[in-house]
């Protein structure tokens, strides 16, 4: 069977991760998604980026960072003072907020990078403290004091069907197109951008509209991009010209037969989610600006934007020599510096393009909530950023993308759902599921004794329950399975065959339960009923880390990089949250 199902063909990466990027796309279009939830998948993806941008000091070089909140802050309130007082657009504070960010990082860093471990960590959180407490007291008369800023400026942009806009688009894209196909040949460089810029400004007279502009972005962002991918699978330049005049062709073909549609679909939105000003001028050029109105829809496309460029950014700084660099630090400082790496330079930078990308998050959070307060960046904001990185897989992308489900979504979903979940419904069986789901996964080299004790676990589960009529009893169970995880694997240490003792375990388990399971079945219910997550957020967050540092100690998505493979235990090592490397086979 195991082999039968190694010879399955895997999907491509690339595969999941287009089926990922359309999922976001399509998210806020979903019939669950409604504007409380729309604004918390902002909030989530400005974490998201939080995380990326620690994940570099962090995950890539190894340093213990646990005041990154404090840099955050550094950009919200920079951008907040910059918005409120000298009247600048928000997002072109963007520059000077990673500006000041990064290079607070750099004088905090410059002096403690020398200290490693604990040290460093220390050291981190003194400096975002200081941060804090500053703010709270209105340093310089700019921070407004423990009640913050107010009022900050919301998102604007040129209206992307007037001039200048769309020519400017064209040119970086362009740019963008030339440099990508640099060693493709001629015909292909120049030809594709003669076909691109053709075709991007052909398709508005064909729609009969200006707005349809909009879409001959898009139709250039997706021909330099598709190229690009083709070129990655192997195709020559034949197939990558024809896979740019597919593109243009199906574009054209789309605009032309529906241009009265899509016009008036693009000035529907442009009222419903944007105030349109008055034109003012930029360097001797009339521009007409567009506000973003308070829905949080154009928001999330903004953040999502912001995400692709980090994770595209990340890739390749991953694979760079830079990105080596961090990663010999990290293991091994010493023989690193054997090497010639210039250990001290390479930590500086990840300290400052870190802290300088936590920054530009700064702004972003600014910008949609307009609100600038000292709580908002204090150390337990830290602390989620670190638990982002560290549970999800230090170093890895998709793994700061799931640890932001479970740090920041998962927590604000439940926080007004009562734990009843937990005993009614399907509630306890999917979580069961869930904790079996992931023993097996662990232990899928065990194979046959790996599903015997699967069984033995979801057989004491339902037993009690079903026997006295009592659903309480899946909050014992379920901890009771959760438990048996965590012990198996220190059994297994210290004798060679531990199922019977699995087995009587839980046979007592389930005898006890039955004995003494209906007399405070009902009180148990109450307690349970009771009880607000909310209230434990804190104190379950830190149990859900420890459970996951014994369960999974290299993160739920350990960090895999070309010719490298993460191994699934941790070595400790005074330089930060290292893990073991391997050669791949």
């Amino acid at each position: 069977m195991n082999e039968a199902l190694k010879r399955l063909p895997r999907p491509a990466p690339w595969m999941g991760q287009l089926a990922l990027l359309l999922f976001a796309i399509a998210l806020p279009y979903m019939g669950f998604m409604d504007r409380s939830r729309t604004s918390l998948a902002v909030f989530a993806g400005v974490y998201v980026m939080l995380g990326l941008s620690l994940n570099i000091v962090v995950g890539y070089a190894g340093l213990f960072q646990l005041g990154h909140a404090a840099f955050f802050g550094l950009g919200a309130y920079t951008a907040a003072i910059l918005s409120i007082e000298h009247n600048i657009t928000i997002l072109a504070t963007i520059p000077i907020a990673a500006l000041v960010a990064g290079g607070a990082a750099m004088l905090v860093s410059k002096p403690i990078l020398h200290l490693r471990g604990d040290y460093l960590c220390i050291v981190t959180i003194a400096f975002g403290e200081i941060f804090r407490i500053a703010v709270t007291n209105n340093a310089f008369g700019i921070t407004g004091g423990s009640n913050g800023l107010f009022g900050a400026g919301r998102p604007e942009l040129p209206l992307p069907w007037l001039s200048p806009v769309p020519e400017i688009v064209l040119v970086l894209l362009l740019i963008g197109h030339l440099l990508l196909t640099q060693r493709s040949g001629p015909v292909l460089q120049w030809g594709g951008a003669g076909v691109i810029a053709l075709a991007y400004f052909l398709l508005p007279p064909l729609a009969g509209h200006d707005q349809v502009f909009v879409i001959s972005m898009a139709m250039g962002l997706l021909a330099v991009a598709g190229v690009a991918f083709l070129r990655e699978r192997g195709l020559d330049w034949r197939g990558q010209v024809i896979g740019l005049l597919v593109i243009v062709i199906l574009f054209a073909a789309f605009g032309a037969a529906r241009g009265d549609q899509l016009a008036a679909s693009i000035d529907g939105n442009l009222d419903k989610y944007f105030n349109v000003q008055d034109p003012v001028t930029v360097l001797g050029v009339d521009v007409t600006p567009v506000a973003f109105k308070r829905d949080a829809r154009p928001y999330y496309f903004l953040v999502l934007g912001f995400i692709i460029v980090t994770i595209v950014g990340m890739r390749r700084l991953q694979n760079s020599r830079l990105g080596r660099a961090w990663l010999y630090v990290r293991e091994d400082q010493l023989a690193a510096e054997a090497m010639g790496i210039d250990t001290t330079q390479v930590k500086l930078i990840a300290f400052a393009l870190g802290s300088a990308w936590a920054g530009v998050a700064g702004v972003l959070y600014a910008s949609r909530f307009t609100v600038v307060a000292p709580e908002s960046f204090n150390f337990l904001q830290s602390v989620i950023m670190f638990c982002i990185v560290v549970l999800g897989g230090s170093g890895s992308i998709p793994g700061v993308l799931v640890g932001t489900l479970g740090m920041v979504v998962l927590p604000e979903l439940l926080r007004d759902v009562g734990p009843t979940f937990l005993y009614e419904g399907a509630g306890p069986f999917v979580i069961l599921a869930l904790i079996l789901g992931g023993h097996l996964l662990s232990a899928r080299d065990r194979g046959q004794a790996a599903v015997i004790e699967t069984g033995l676990i979801g057989a004491a589960f339902f037993v009690p329950p079903l026997l006295l009529g009592e659903p309480s009893l899946y909050v014992i169970g379920l901890l009771m399975a959760l438990a048996m995880i965590i012990v198996l694997p220190l059994l297994r240490r210290r004798t060679s065959n531990a199922l019977p003792w699995v087995a009587g375990a839980l046979a007592a388990y389930a005898l006890v339960m039955i004995v003494i399971g209906s007399q405070f079945g009902q009180d148990l219910e109450r307690e349970i009923s009771a009880f607000r997550i909310m209230d434990w957020r804190d104190g379950l967050m830190g149990v859900a880390m420890v459970v996951m540092m014994v369960l999974r100690p290299a993160g739920i998505i350990p960090e895999r990089r070309k010719g490298i493979v993460m191994s699934a235990v941790a070595e400790p090592s005074g330089a930060g949250p290292a893990v073991a490397v391997q050669q791949a086979t």
